[in-house]
């Protein structure tokens, strides 16, 4: 098993047993509370934190992370509801549902041929429900530090939700990033849900919030999600495609290029409807090219993104004609 990856486990398993236990004092929960997930998220280990996510994307064993995945993220939802004001807890808690309904259920379900209409839209609507669960987590946070925030951006208005905006710090980013990437998740699998429609106007104005705020978090993750809504939205709902280019632009830079999943974001998302074969090739030949080894961390969501540009070479003909 990867290192990180038991190192997590182990402390997981000790807070259990603790939690276990008679009694446990309030203070001695918040300190491994604030060690298992501490807020803001460390952006290294010198902060002594443990990064249940590291440990997780670290790993290039796809099964593996799959089978264990439930686990740590049910336990960080026990540790979330017995300390529900705790923001690091909420945060984890959320982010892991929508690693989880991306990864290995949205992503699984997108394998699944239509001639399967009837399983492959059971799988999109069980990845919808993890993406809106996962994103409450993640607004409760955000909740916590400014009261009536999740309320304003479900109904987003540019004067109230604006202001609520206006108050979030560097330190909020990590929020702002997840909650969007939920909503915006919901809406991509079910766009005539009414009630996450309307909560998409918040979501796109919470990541360009996160983006001003720090532009190059994750190596221009923010980017990528507004990148594919730009993209696929009309002009009415905040789209449009000078919008995309320019965003794909910034995540290329940011990236450095060596996202695969940047990459994967280009053939389908501007190759396809343009029917750019030769670009569609190219930009699919640059994901496979990247070496997870140089990237420790990052493995899984490598090794995923690859997968699917193989995948995506596979079912060319589908989508270009003459192919």
């Amino acid at each position: 098993m990867n290192v990180n990856l038991k190192k997590t486990c182990v402390y997981l398993m000790g807070l259990f047993l603790l939690l276990s236990g008679c009694s446990i004092k309030r203070m001695a929960f918040n300190g491994i509370a604030n060690t298992l997930a501490p807020f803001p998220a460390p952006k290294s280990d010198a902060s002594g934190g443990i990064d249940a996510a590291a440990a997780l994307t670290g790993e290039d064993d796809v099964k593996l992370v799959s089978e264990v995945f439930p686990t740590v993220l049910k336990m960080y939802e026990t540790l979330h509801l017995s300390n529900p004001k705790h923001r690091g807890l909420a945060v984890m808690s959320g982010s892991l549902y929508i690693m989880y309904a991306n990864a290995f259920v949205q992503t699984p379900a997108d394998y699944i041929p239509e001639t399967q209409f009837q399983k492959k839209n059971l799988e999109y609507l069980r990845a919808k429900k993890f993406y809106l669960r996962g994103a409450d987590y993640v607004m409760q946070s955000l909740d916590t530090a400014y009261k009536g925030f999740a309320e304003a951006m479900a109904h987003y208005t540019e004067d109230k939700s604006a202001a609520f905006l206006a108050r979030c710090k560097a330190a909020d980013v990590e929020s702002l990033y997840w909650a969007g990437c939920g909503i915006l998740g919901a809406f991509s699998l079910d766009p005539m849900d009414t009630d996450v429609f309307t909560s998409v106007p918040g979501a796109v104005a919470m990541l360009e919030r996160a983006a001003a705020l720090y532009p190059g978090f994750n190596a221009g993750a923010i980017w990528e999600t507004l990148t594919a809504f730009y993209a696929a939205a009309p002009e009415s709902l905040g789209g449009g495609a000078d919008k995309a280019e320019d965003a794909y632009q910034r995540t290329l830079e940011l990236s450095g290029g060596q996202r695969p999943s940047v990459y994967v974001l280009y053939a389908q998302t501007f190759c396809i409807p343009a029917q750019d074969s030769a670009g569609f090739d190219e930009a699919l030949r640059k994901a496979l090219e990247i070496d997870s080894a140089n990237q420790p961390n990052n493995k899984l969501t490598i090794t995923l993104s690859q997968e699917k540009a193989r995948w995506l070479q596979k079912m060319k003909g589908d989508y270009f004609l003459g192919d």
